[in-house]
């Protein structure tokens, strides 16, 4: 587990809010303090979308992605004051799990805005007990590569 605080905090919440980079993440949860405090859970409501669905064969994750309610975020963020306090806690996808590693059973980003200041930590969930911390070590890479080639740290 790592943590990163965003130097560039303008740039990083517009392109979280606006842009898709973010979008491929699960969400396991977002919790938002405003007027009042709002706590979203991640998790798909399957019975909703089975009955929108034109294709009844798709099959979806069990979480919502980011891009599937960025823009519902951006709209309780939006005003004209900055939330007190938010925490968005994303994941990566099954598909993308075992790409990285085998042995987890999902890697996390939770980003933070408290006291004017954003930062990003990492998490991994571990399948099964291992001393081996090497995928620990290797998704805190990524995030760390991921946000300096995008200049937020």
């Amino acid at each position: 587990m790592q943590s990163f605080d965003i130097s560039n905090r303008k740039e990083f919440m517009a392109k979280l809010l606006k842009s898709d980079l973010f979008d491929s993440f699960e969400v396991r949860e977002v919790t938002i303090h405003v007027a009042f405090k709002m706590i979203l859970d991640g998790k798909r409501n399957k019975p909703y979308f089975q009955d929108i669905n034109e294709d009844p064969e798709k099959v979806y994750s069990d979480y919502l992605t980011w891009g599937e309610i960025r823009k519902h975020i951006y709209e309780l963020m939006l005003g004209t004051k900055l939330p007190t306090y938010f925490k968005i806690v994303l994941s990566t996808s099954n598909e993308k799990t075992q790409q990285i590693s085998s042995h987890v059973s999902t890697f996390y980003l939770n980003i933070t805005f408290k006291n004017n200041q954003t930062t990003c930590t990492t998490g991994t969930a571990y399948s099964e007990f291992t001393l081996d911390q090497s995928a620990d070590h290797l998704w805190d890479e990524r995030i760390k590569n991921f946000l300096f080639k995008y200049q937020f740290i």
